[in-house]
């Protein structure tokens, strides 16, 4: 799905923009190749985004945003919703990624059939394997291997969650804007 920005026309929420690029230059992150690369790269996306409150004054504002920005928006952006950010922050971490030579790249939208909740997490190829790391945890480590169809996944409060879909991004998923959730809760 393309998305309007102005006059660019978006496909993909996680094209690394010269923002992006620069922002890794500055880190000295221009290569991401190991387990302990995305730990160090998580640990400055989170540094220089704000985590607003999510709450009565603000939840109208998050759902005009929630799923329609790329990784790139995110970060000039420089905010996500405290609780309400997984989605935001993988994607961004994935445009992070791909700009720092991560060749192998998954969103994942995860889904507890128990509570209805829904989480997402990111999906890396890594010169030893893949791996994968819920980004917005600010204490999760990458796990080596990819998620599996019906093999429920730990980790999470209210766990254990079962993979609802992998793609490119949330766009890819369909996942474009607030009301997309119906299409998880089926």
């Amino acid at each position: 799905m393309a998305k309007e920005d102005g006059k660019t026309s978006i496909s993909s929420q996680i094209e690394p923009n010269d923002f992006v690029r620069k922002s890794l230059d500055e880190w000295k992150m221009s290569l991401v190749s190991t387990s302990e690369d995305l730990v160090a790269l998580r640990n400055k996306m989170f540094s220089v985004l704000t985590f607003r409150p999510y709450d009565d004054e603000t939840k109208e504002a998050e759902k005009q945003i929630r799923w329609r920005r790329t990784g790139s928006q995110v970060l000039e952006d420089g905010f996500v919703y405290q609780g309400k950010a997984c989605t935001d922050l993988v994607v961004t971490f994935l445009t992070f990624a791909r700009a720092g030579g991560v060749k192998g790249t998954r969103f994942v939208k995860l889904k507890n059939n128990n509570t209805g909740m829904v989480h997402s997490v990111g999906e890396f190829e890594l010169v030893d394997g893949w791996y994968t790391f819920d980004v917005a945890n600010r204490t999760s480590t990458p796990l080596k291997g990819e998620i599996k169809e019906d093999v429920p996944w730990g980790g999470l409060p209210n766990g254990p969650y079962l993979l609802w879909k992998k793609g490119r991004d949330s766009w890819d998923l369909g996942l474009t804007e607030f009301d997309s959730i119906e299409k998880i809760k089926i």
